[in-house]
């Protein structure tokens, strides 16, 4: 399902959307995904410019990368963007250049449509953890027999390292001896 809104469908006292198919979420994450809500409320500021505020919201399946469990996400992130009709007139260097911080939040299009789809995948990406962790705490896994650390102990010792600084390492040992 595409969600694409012609600038023209959308008046100034806004247009509010309630979007839960799920075919614009992240591909990767499409089947991992439950219960996706995205809230949309779109206002025309002009003839070529579109307030868009939103809310997306998603219980996403992920894997724990440091025990390899799979635990829920709960995905909340507020949204507010700008979308913008290009002006092909101005020369996309100078353009660059002239970027202020009120503008940093703009999309800026081709034509005048609001791709709804590519706008909230984007916003999940964005907004993913960088780290997927089941707890802050997360022990992981044994590095040497693979164990869930979480769960139990495993018993293996600390093995030593056969590195350029293991002499020191004893050497320092002995010293606190």
């Amino acid at each position: 399902m595409t969600v694409k809104i012609p600038f023209s469908e959308i008046s100034e006292h806004g247009v509010q959307l309630e979007i839960t198919e799920p075919s614009w979420f992240p591909d990767h994450l499409r089947d991992a995904a439950d219960s996706v809500t995205a809230r949309i409320f779109l206002v025309k500021r002009s003839e070529n410019k579109i307030d868009l505020r939103g809310n997306v919201k998603a219980g996403i399946r992920l894997e724990c990368d440091r025990c390899l469990i799979e635990y829920r996400h709960d995905f909340d992130s507020d949204l507010q963007l700008i979308v913008e009709l290009a002006d092909q007139a101005r020369h996309w260097r100078l353009q660059d250049l002239e970027v202020g911080k009120g503008e940093l939040d703009t999309i800026q299009v081709a034509e005048p449509v609001v791709d709804l789809g590519e706008i909230l995948r984007q916003q999940v990406l964005l907004n993913m953890p960088a780290k997927q962790l089941c707890g802050e705490n997360c022990l992981g896994l044994c590095k040497y027999c693979g164990a869930n650390l979480n769960e139990r102990r495993c018993g293996c010792e600390e093995k030593a390292v056969d590195s350029p600084f293991a002499v020191l390492a004893r050497v320092a040992a002995k010293r606190k001896n």
